[in-house]
C-alpha cells in the first residue's frame, strides 16, 4: 500500500510542479514560453461601474462606497468575460483586495479573492494537472519576488504560494499594457457640408 505524503512534501511536490509551469518546463515542455506583465490600474470605466457597485456591495458591505471609489481594473477583450478588479481602500501597504470576476450581462460572478499587488504576470502554456488540462497560470504579485499562483481548472481555481519564480524588478520596464481602444471614426460629411468645409479652408 502506498504511503500517503506528509504535508510538507505534498507542499513541496505541489510547488514544484506549479513553478515548472510557470517557468515553462516539466510536464508543458514548450518550445518557447512567453509572458506578459499586466498591472491592474485602470479607472473603472462608465459600463462596469453599476455591476461592480452590486459586487461590492455584497463583498464590502461596511464600506462599498469607499471600495467603489477605489477601484481599478485590468481588463481586455482578448481575455473573453474575465475582469480583474483591485480595491485600493482598506488596503495592507500595496496589498489590496483583488477579486477575479466572470462578466455576464448583468453583474460580475466573483470567482477568486485574494490579497495582491497591482501587478500580475501572465503566462502562455497550457498544463495538465491530475488528468486534465488547465489554463495557463497567472501570477499574482504579493510582495518583493513572492506571488501567487492561479491557474484555472474546469473544476475550479488551482492556487499556491510562489516565490522567486518571476523576476518582477527586471520586467518593471518592460511592462506589457492592453492596447487602449481605438477612437471613434469622425461623423461622415455630406456633400453639401464637405463643400462648406472645403471653403472655410480656402479663405
Amino acid at each position: 500500500m502506498a504511503r500517503m505524503r506528509s504535508t510538507p512534501a505534498l507542499l513541496r511536490f505541489l510547488q514544484s510542479t506549479i513553478l515548472a509551469a510557470v517557468l515553462g518546463f516539466g510536464s508543458a515542455s514548450p518550445t518557447h514560453a512567453l509572458a506578459a506583465l499586466i498591472r491592474i490600474d485602470k479607472p473603472l470605466p462608465n459600463d462596469l461601474k453599476d455591476r461592480v457597485t452590486e459586487l461590492l456591495k455584497r463583498v464590502r458591505p461596511a464600506d462599498w462606497e469607499q471600495a467603489v471609489a477605489g477601484s481599478k481594473v485590468a481588463w481586455h477583450a482578448s481575455w473573453s468575460n474575465t475582469v480583474l478588479l483591485r480595491v485600493e481602500a482598506g488596503c495592507f501597504e500595496r496589498q489590496c483586495m483583488t477579486l477575479v470576476g466572470r462578466l455576464t450581462d448583468q453583474a460580475i460572478n466573483l470567482e477568486l479573492t485574494m490579497l495582491a499587488d497591482d501587478t500580475v504576470s501572465m503566462h502562455d502554456v497550457f498544463n495538465h494537472f491530475w488528468g486534465t488540462e488547465s489554463s495557463p497560470p497567472w501570477v499574482f504579485k504579493t510582495g518583493g519576488n513572492t506571488g501567487l499562483v492561479a491557474i484555472q481548472r474546469d473544476q475550479g481555481w488551482l492556487l499556491t504560494a510562489c516565490n522567486n519564480c518571476t523576476d518582477w524588478g527586471d520586467w518593471r520596464t518592460t511592462i506589457i499594457e492592453p492596447p487602449p481602444p481605438k477612437s471613434p471614426a469622425p461623423p461622415e460629411l455630406t456633400f453639401g457640408e464637405f463643400s462648406l468645409k472645403l471653403k472655410e479652408m480656402r479663405r
